[in-house]
């Protein structure tokens, strides 16, 4: 996940284009399978979910840029990036109890109205509305919905599936099942750490298999 940037430079990245990323290092990782669970909100019933990463991989729309985004309507002008990790991690640290109305401030740079500048807090909610819809039309990444429908009462709905947690937990999972072959092989054989996590998978797998575990 190109290594050569630092994770500052990461944090200024667009969340569409993180997750991006993300998909594809999941894919290296993983492969290429995901499976979720979901409740339906209409009758309960739980249901199981297989896709893949291409099902969920959207392509940046031509001639998208990180840098800003300009959007005019109404002889309003207002200038913005689209949302980062950083933004999305300042706002959490924020006490207000509206977090739209804080990403939307991050996010605005330079607001205008008839060519003066004008205070962001006063863009009107018309305004507000087409700058947030510009805003998602050029990251679509960053908000990836999955379409349900429920085999039991027929309910359809959209999931919202997010890379960022999803992987999290796929690392915490493999990270502790690693520790626990570590643990199990070190028993019974008396290897050290550092001679167990030099060897493949495969011969792991097989040395636990021959332990009878």
């Amino acid at each position: 996940m190109n290594p050569e940037r630092s994770a500052e430079v990461w944090a200024r990245v667009s969340i569409g284009e993180r997750d991006r990323r993300l998909l594809q290092m999941r894919e290296e990782l993983f492969g290429d399978s995901l499976e979720t669970m979901a409740v339906c909100p209409k009758c309960s019933e739980r249901l199981e979910l297989s896709f893949s990463t291409s099902d969920v991989l959207v392509s940046a729309p031509a001639g998208a840029r990180e840098d800003g985004l300009v959007v005019e309507a109404s002889g309003y002008e207002v200038t913005c990036h689209l949302p980062t990790s950083a933004d999305l991690l300042h706002i959490t640290q924020s006490t207000g109890p509206d977090l739209h109305e804080a990403m939307l401030k991050r996010c605005v740079e330079v607001a205008r109205l008839g060519g003066e500048p004008l205070d962001r807090a006063a863009l009107p909610d018309e305004i507000v509305s087409i700058v947030i819809d510009k805003m998602s039309k050029a990251d679509p990444q960053a908000d990836v919905q999955v379409e349900m429908a429920c085999p039991a009462c027929s309910h359809r709905w959209s999931l919202s599936f997010d890379i960022l947690s999803y992987l999290w937990s796929e690392i915490e999972d493999w990270a502790q099942r690693l520790l626990l072959d570590v643990h199990t092989l070190a028993s019974a054989y008396g290897w050290s750490e550092a001679d167990i996590l030099t060897m493949s998978p495969r011969r792991r797998r097989i040395y636990l298999e021959m332990a009878g575990l």
